[in-house]
């Protein structure tokens, strides 16, 4: 199912819409967390129209997901206290009470802009992300809504905030780029089904992974890493090689010799004065 892909640990969900289907904005987020076990008092809705002109609009959001997170985790700690179960049961209430945050649901993209500057839209998704009682975050995008000079620019903008974008492309086509905390990141396709209940999703094969089959060729022994030479001799050259006879080497026995000096007339070989000769 598709709800498996979206509801992740990944934080920020940016959904673009190219088929422009924000009218189902809401309904198809929706639908997806249910899937997944998210109950209704773990979801957040922020208001649309006319109230996001107002700063206070956004900041109660965050207030009620603060306030109402602690206050989860106060009765938690207050049952546990009351309760009388041995510290092993209590560290696994704690674990199964406390509240891991909500998951929030802003209105669409288009509709932010109309009210509110692209600036502030950057810093409140900043907030929303931040937060420590906000488990998800979702919004929604259809380019072809973003009535903005830098539609463009915003957009991007928020595909780099998020850590996870489902690209709805066509009827049956959709992609999607998930970033990891590692810093790894996945881009893949699927082709998906719509029926009354569910939405399947497949995963597509690329080009690159079929494997086409492999026939038997008979290859060239692999030459010596580092030249093009070989070292080995076989047969044929062993016998050139002893054949051959090189400059330096004798063909004949070695024969007795004398040497013949004749003295010069200048020669002294007197032992007494050997610097005779020398005029000194």
């Amino acid at each position: 199912m598709l709800s498996n892909l979206i509801v992740t640990n990944q934080k920020v969900v940016l959904i673009i819409d190219e088929l422009n289907r924000e009218r189902i904005a809401l309904k198809f987020i929706g639908s997806l967390l249910h899937e997944q076990g998210q109950e209704a008092d773990t979801i957040k809705i922020m208001p649309t129209g006319s109230q996001l002109k107002h700063v206070a609009t956004y900041e109660t959001l965050l207030n009620e997901c603060s306030n109402n997170n602690n206050n989860d985790n106060n009765n938690s700690s207050q049952n546990e206290a009351n309760s009388e179960t041995t510290d092993a049961s209590k560290t696994v209430d704690a674990t199964n009470t406390k509240t891991n945050g909500y998951n929030v649901i802003l209105p669409t993209l288009a509709d932010l802009l109309c009210y509110q500057s692209p600036a502030y839209v950057f810093e409140f998704l900043n907030k929303v992300r931040r937060s420590e009682h906000v488990r998800r975050v979702f919004l929604w995008a259809s380019p072809q809504n973003l009535q903005h000079p830098h539609a463009e620019f915003i957009l991007n903008g928020c595909e780099y905030m998020a850590e996870l974008v489902l690209r709805l492309e066509t009827e049956t086509l959709l992609s999607l780029i998930s970033r990891k905390p590692g810093g790894g990141v996945s881009n893949k396709r699927y082709s998906c089904q719509v029926s009354k209940t569910q939405f399947q999703v497949t995963a597509l094969e690329t080009t690159e992974s079929h494997t086409t089959p492999k026939t038997t060729v008979e290859s060239p022994p692999l030459e010596p890493a580092g030249g093009t030479f070989k070292i080995e001799l076989d047969e044929d050259e062993v016998m050139a090689r002893n054949a051959l006879t090189l400059p330096y080497e004798r063909t004949s026995e070695p024969t007795e010799g004398n040497i013949i000096y004749t003295p010069d007339a200048n020669d002294d070989f007197d032992e007494e004065d050997p610097d005779e000769d020398l005029n000194l």
